[in-house]
């Protein structure tokens, strides 16, 4: 008696679609849309983890390099710069740079490119609109 359940829901389906041929061709259907919007949105996502993926591995243009601190700053998480310092780019991921402060105490140091920029020669990447 258990299958008889399951035999009546496909015999109560077939006559709404208009019979057991209608049931066999919506049931395909209906798997080959499942299937292709199934591929389609997988296609989209891996698409979309390549391309995060090579943005995070982007190329640090800056590490290793030296810079010369030309003015006074303090970003406010903790780093002091003074005029004279020196600092070398250890890393970059988007905004973040880790820094080492050359003759430093308390390295390594995450900051903004923004504030490396307000206090020495390190370029953030941005175009400057000519005034």
């Amino acid at each position: 008696m258990g299958n008889l359940g399951g035999y009546q829901m496909m015999t109560t389906l077939a006559k709404k679609v208009g019979g057991p041929v209608a049931l066999a061709v919506v049931t395909a259907v209906s798997g080959w849309a499942i299937g292709r919007g199934a591929e389609a949105g997988g296609k989209d996502l891996f698409k979309a983890a390549k391309d995060a993926a090579k943005k995070r591995n982007a190329r640090c243009s800056t590490k290793g390099q030296v810079f010369d601190v030309m003015s006074d700053g303090e970003d406010g998480k903790g780093l002091v710069l003074r005029a004279g310092d020196q600092y070398r780019v250890m890393e970059c991921d988007g905004e973040a740079i880790l820094i080492e402060v050359l003759d430093g105490t308390n390295n390594p140091y995450f900051t903004s490119s923004q504030f490396l920029a307000s206090v020495s020669g390190f370029s953030t990447g941005e175009k400057t609109k000519a005034e």
